[in-house]
């Protein structure tokens, strides 16, 4: 097995856009050491929050290659997800992080072609394994997005006895026994990411301690804080700072689409702007990024 080392939070990044909707590079160094200057030692590319599915595979490329190129000077770990395009495109993105520096890749299953069960779904991890055998190899399980519901816990231990460097799943979704009937099915050197920001302190509690969610881009040093309670057994501190997490979330959501309402939070709370999202998503417009500033204002979240 290839060895994988990402734990604790992973924030996916998001991609950002300039006003024409192409890629803005030139806003990733700052954002990405604002992120390391917040404890933040792994990022996600390319996932649901990076918009990765809108992008040529020649402009994902180029931001694969983006981030890699600041990992050795900010010390992060560069998990790459290659998924959500025709299969030879996945195979193509894979064999290219496994050969220009990316740490480990993330991969959806195939959203036309759905599997429909254990072995089809191993298969197709599979065939993008062996298009980066030197990488840790994780499944992104988001049944809501993907209608891919399979069994996790038994899709896990079949991975695990026929992929040699499959290395854990990102769990998006809020059945938490589930997630942690996956815990327990892991080899050493695999894990679990738990997709859900709003649990994370109850999966901290069910031993699920690493977590790829949006608003660790936001409010890193928040989530961080909800684990380090977990850690220390202060059951009471980590209902409070999850509940102000939750609320901070709420405030996004009534306001529109995931992506769209946390590129809008992401410039509210820190200043960084990483645009509009990609088409077919749309902008908010300024009323609705009022109201979130003025529900976070009142929450003391910006």
């Amino acid at each position: 097995m290839v060895s994988f080392t990402a734990r604790g939070l992973v924030p996916p990044v998001f991609t950002p856009l300039n006003e024409d909707l192409t890629v803005n590079f030139g806003a990733i160094p700052k954002y990405a050491e604002f992120l390391a200057k917040s404890g933040i030692k792994s990022v996600l590319v390319g996932g649901t929050t990076g918009e990765h599915m809108t992008l040529s595979v020649a402009n994902r490329k180029k931001v694969i290659d983006a981030w890699v190129a600041l990992k050795k000077t900010l010390g992060l770990h560069i998990m790459v997800q290659i998924g959500g395009a025709p299969l030879q495109d996945v195979l193509e993105l894979a064999a290219y992080c496994d050969k220009n520096g990316a740490d480990s890749l993330l991969t959806l299953p195939e959203l036309y072609f759905k599997p429909s069960s254990v072995p089809e779904l191993v298969q197709y991890i599979e065939l993008v394994s062996k298009s980066a055998p030197s990488l840790p190899v994780l499944y992104y399980h988001i049944p809501f997005m993907s209608n891919v519901n399979i069994n996790m816990p038994t899709f896990v231990r079949a991975a695990s006895e026929r992929v040699p460097n499959f290395s854990g799943i990102k769990f998006t979704s809020n059945d938490l026994s589930e997630c942690a009937q996956v815990l327990r099915a892991l080899r050493d050197g695999q894990e679990v990411f738990l997709g859900a920001d709003t649990l994370l302190a109850p999966a901290a509690l069910l031993g699920i301690k690493s977590s790829i969610g949006t608003t660790y881009n936001i409010f890193p040093k928040l989530a961080q804080s909800i684990l380090d309670a977990v850690e220390t057994g202060d059951v009471k501190k980590a209902r409070v700072l999850q509940e102000q997490l939750s609320l901070a979330i709420e405030a996004h959501t009534a306001e529109g689409p995931w992506v769209p309402i946390m590129k809008a939070g992401m410039e509210i709370v820190t200043g960084i702007s990483v645009g509009p999202p990609a088409p077919p998503q749309t902008a908010l417009d300024n009323d609705a990024k009022r109201r979130i500033a003025h529900k976070l204002k009142a929450l003391k979240m910006a």
